[in-house]
């Protein structure tokens, strides 16, 4: 028996067992790594600054402007009466949207995901170890149970408008507000736990 094994463990060393090794993948099957429930097929890159870091300081510092540098932010509306800053910036391409206050402090965070108002979904990980697939399932896999939750909906439009639930995090708050269907995340607001906010 030792030679039977010994040649079993030949064959699976110098050749492969997978069928698609041996005779190629049926076209239009999925890969090995094909996602069964539609999420983007690229990979969310990773490396990016915490835009977390950016909460509760002022845009003019050198480390603020290098972040949004990064992500392409740009100062939405010129400059405001009397400061000489602006109170909003953003990246379409990288769905990224900050406001800051008359004193030029960050104090919101908004990241996009489903397209909106020109926005190009964000790619990358969801800050306070959330992931990076925007879906409320996965949101509650990584970061438990929400502190607070928000029904669906409907807005004075009578505009279906999905449930939201908020985490309070170490140093900040995620507010993620979900499509009607109440899995595929639509935004994510990140702010200062004492100015989160209170309604969807």
């Amino acid at each position: 028996m030792g030679s039977l094994e010994h040649r079993a463990d030949e064959h699976r060393q110098s050749g492969s067992a997978r069928t698609e090794d041996r005779y190629g993948t049926r076209p239009g099957a999925r890969g090995p790594n094909a996602d069964p429930v539609g999420l983007p097929a690229t990979p969310r890159p990773v490396g990016r600054t915490d835009l977390t870091v950016l909460l509760g300081r002022t845009v003019l510092e050198a480390r603020v402007q290098q972040i949004c540098r990064e992500y392409g932010l740009r100062p939405r509306s010129g400059e405001a009466v009397g400061s000489g800053l602006s109170r909003s910036y953003l990246s379409r391409e990288s769905g990224v949207e900050l406001a800051a206050d008359a004193h030029g402090l960050v104090t919101t965070i908004f990241l996009h995901f489903h397209g909106a108002d020109g926005f190009t979904a964000f790619q990358g990980e969801i800050p306070g170890g959330a992931g990076g697939v925007p879906r409320r399932t996965h949101l509650w896999a990584m970061l438990g149970h929400p502190d607070e939750q928000g029904e669906p909906h409907r807005d004075r439009r009578r505009v279906a408008v999905g449930p939201w639930d908020r985490w309070v995090l170490a140093g900040f708050a995620l507010h993620a507000q979900f499509a009607p269907d109440a899995e595929q995340l639509e935004r994510v607001t990140l702010s200062l736990p004492d100015r989160f906010p209170h309604a969807a």
